[in-house]
């Protein structure tokens, strides 16, 4: 019975962890990164101001002036396939595979939204540490390929 329980608590705890990751991402990206962009500054000063639900909103709401986040890049992206596929053919708990699981899910549904919405953002996001242009072709031929290789890694671990 022990055994179930904390078996469930870590899955739920990879999930959670594996799902705000990106917004980590976003606080690196304010503190640490980029802390001279006007948007940093904003959610900084708000944060400062003890505004939390304003700075929550417009966190959310600027996230596309976030246009260098490690997770969104594809060189992290490419390196998250050979981790994922490590933690979930080796890893011994279901902490590791479901929190990469989580966060390739999470990486996946942003990129595919942003693909919709907003195809030369996405480019922006994520091709930003390469210096080429890449066709709205290329782009889908890409996000194919990794909806394919989540769902293949869902499948071992299942």
């Amino acid at each position: 019975m022990w055994s179930s329980l904390l078996m469930i608590i870590s899955i739920a705890a990879g999930v959670v962890i594996g799902w705000l990751i990106p917004w980590f991402d976003r606080i690196a990206y304010i503190y640490i990164l980029h802390p001279e962009a006007q948007a940093s500054q904003y959610i900084k000063y708000q944060i400062a101001q003890k505004q939390f639900k304003a700075a929550w909103k417009s966190l959310n709401t600027r996230a596309r002036e976030f246009d260098k986040l490690t997770t969104r890049g594809i060189l992290f992206q490419l390196a998250w396939v050979v981790l994922a596929f490590f933690a979930v053919t080796s890893a011994a708990g279901w902490f590791g595979k479901t929190l990469v699981l989580a966060l390739g899910v999470r990486m996946l549904i942003e990129n595919w939204s942003e693909y919709v919405k907003d195809r030369a953002g996405l480019k922006q996001k994520l091709f930003w540490q390469i210096k080429r242009d890449w066709t709205d072709a290329e782009v889908k031929i890409y996000l194919i390929v990794m909806t394919l290789v989540v769902a293949w890694l869902a499948r071992l671990y299942i």
